[in-house]
This record gives structure tokens, C-alpha cells and sequence, in this order.
């Protein structure tokens, strides 16, 4: 009976260990990605951030997903958390002839290292939209949800009419250039980013985005050959790997598979050998005993 009562407190403890560990796992697991790019086309500089895949967790807002993303600078308001800047370099400024025609002067920046609201011009800031869609709340209040597209653009008129925003309901400024939806360019460039997807098609769709007032047609156009160009780059990974792929025994992979555990965590793997060693220490205990 004392035999079995220290075999039993052995595997109890070895699950115990397993369940832990799991939970540990699971805490860490992130509750989706959202797709993320800031971009100063207004003064002709291209990016702040390039397209990018962020985790984000649970109970996480908008602003602690994009501080993982980039560094910045945030205040608070009566409308919840903002940022007021973005970490960024200095480049030769080339106005876009659209914005050159309503605001014919421009100062520079006022805080170095930084692209900031009231640079260039009173009305500068940062817009954020999401899923092409203008954001209603401060970052501090949006909530992420799995794939959103997040895209922060430097505006300096009319609060946003040199994005496409029309503010002109409330008496500010008409939309200077035609909105665009790009949610769907920045998502792809985001996954083709260090893949062997075809350069000078990702290099085009990265333009796109990059240059102020294009059309819907342009994005457009880069949206079908960036997604072509991917599915080919999948479907000759997949050709290759089913090619190259040995012949395994099936039994030995079984083994194989319960020697490391899962192959993305080791989880499994651990509490499998911590389990081994306590009943291997019951097995000499009990060796002794007789």
C-alpha cells in the first residue's frame, strides 16, 4: 500500500508540474497580430514605420500594441490617450505640390530625433486610421482585434484633408486629395517583408505607399500583383518542399515526437522528463526499501 500511495504522489506531481507549465504557456500566447505602418508622405519623406506584423495581448489597448511597434511619444486628454510623436529621422524634406499650393510655407521641426504635432506647420499632428476606416477614439482606447490595419499618416492641413479626410462639415478644410484604401497593400507588404517574393513587385508595392497622392487604382493595381506574386513564391515553396521532402518511418517520428514534445514550445517535452525522473527516483527509493 505504501508502495502504491508514493507511486500515485509521484504522477499527481508530474501532472501538476505539466498543467503549470501550459498554463505558463497559454499566458504568453498572443491574442491576435494587427498590421501596422506609419508614413509621412505629406512632407515627402515616405516612412516613419515600414509595414509591419505586431503581436498584441490580452487586455492590451491600441497605444501599448504601437509602443511595442515604434518608439513614441504620448499625452493624455479629455479624448483618452494620443500620440503627439514618432521616434524619426530627418530626411531631405520634398513637399508634395498638392500640399505646396495651400500651404506655401513651412517651418521644420521643433524636437530632434522626432517627428512631432506642430511641425512644419499649426495644424500638424498624427491621424491614425483603422482598416481604412478614420479613427473615432484616441489609440488609448481602441481596442485591437485579430488582422486590423493600423496606419498612422503625418498630417499638416486641414487636420487631416491632406489625408482625404473631409472636415469641411464642421467648417474646417475640404479633403485635398481623394481618400484611398490601402489596409489591404500594407497587410501584404507587411507578410512579404524578408520572404522570396518577387523584389521589384514588393519594392513596387512598397512605393506605392511610400508616395503621396496616389490613386485608388495605383494601390489597386499593386494589391493584385503583390498577392499574385506571393501566391506563386507559396505555391513554389510548397512544389520544393514536397519534392525534397525524405521518407520517414513512422514509428521512429512517433518516438521522435515524444522525446522533444511540441516542436514550437517544449512544454510537453519538459513535464514528459520531469515525470521520467521523479519515477525513476521512486524506482531506486523503492529498490533500497527491499
Amino acid at each position: 500500500m505504501r508502495t502504491r500511495n508514493i507511486v500515485s504522489a509521484i504522477a499527481a506531481a508530474a501532472v501538476a508540474f505539466s498543467a503549470v507549465s501550459f498554463s505558463a504557456f497559454a499566458e504568453d500566447q498572443p491574442e491576435g497580430y494587427i498590421y501596422f505602418m506609419a508614413d509621412k508622405t505629406t512632407i515627402g519623406q515616405g516612412f516613419t514605420v515600414t509595414p509591419r506584423k505586431v503581436a498584441f495581448y490580452e487586455g492590451e489597448t491600441g497605444l501599448d500594441v504601437v509602443k511595442r511597434a515604434a518608439d513614441v511619444l504620448t499625452e493624455d486628454s479629455g479624448y483618452g490617450a494620443y500620440i503627439t510623436a514618432f521616434a524619426d529621422e530627418d530626411l531631405e524634406t520634398e513637399i508634395p505640390d498638392e500640399i505646396k499650393a495651400v500651404v506655401p510655407e513651412m517651418t521644420g521641426r521643433n524636437t530632434e530625433g522626432y517627428l512631432s504635432a506642430m511641425d512644419y506647420t499649426a495644424e500638424s499632428g498624427w491621424s491614425y486610421f483603422v482598416n481604412d476606416e478614420y479613427a473615432q477614439v484616441g489609440i488609448g482606447d481602441y481596442i485591437p482585434a485579430d488582422g486590423d490595419v493600423v496606419c498612422f499618416s503625418f498630417t499638416v492641413y486641414g487636420y487631416g484633408a491632406d489625408l482625404g479626410i473631409d472636415n469641411s462639415s464642421w467648417g474646417g478644410a475640404a479633403a485635398l486629395v481623394p481618400g484611398v484604401k490601402k489596409a489591404e497593400l500594407i497587410k501584404l507588404c507587411a507578410e512579404a517583408d524578408g520572404t522570396d517574393v518577387d523584389e521589384n513587385i514588393f519594392t513596387w508595392g512598397m512605393e506605392m505607399l511610400a508616395e503621396y497622392g496616389v490613386t485608388q487604382e495605383e494601390i489597386d493595381n499593386a494589391v493584385n500583383g503583390l498577392s499574385g506574386a506571393m501566391e506563386s513564391t507559396a505555391e513554389s515553396v510548397s512544389t520544393a518542399d514536397t519534392a525534397e521532402a525524405p521518407a520517414e518511418d513512422t514509428a521512429d517520428a512517433a518516438v521522435d515526437e515524444t522525446e522533444k514534445g511540441s516542436p514550437s514550445t517544449g512544454v510537453e517535452g519538459a513535464a514528459v522528463a520531469f515525470a521520467v525522473v521523479l519515477l525513476a527516483g521512486a524506482g531506486i527509493a523503492l529498490s533500497k526499501k527491499k
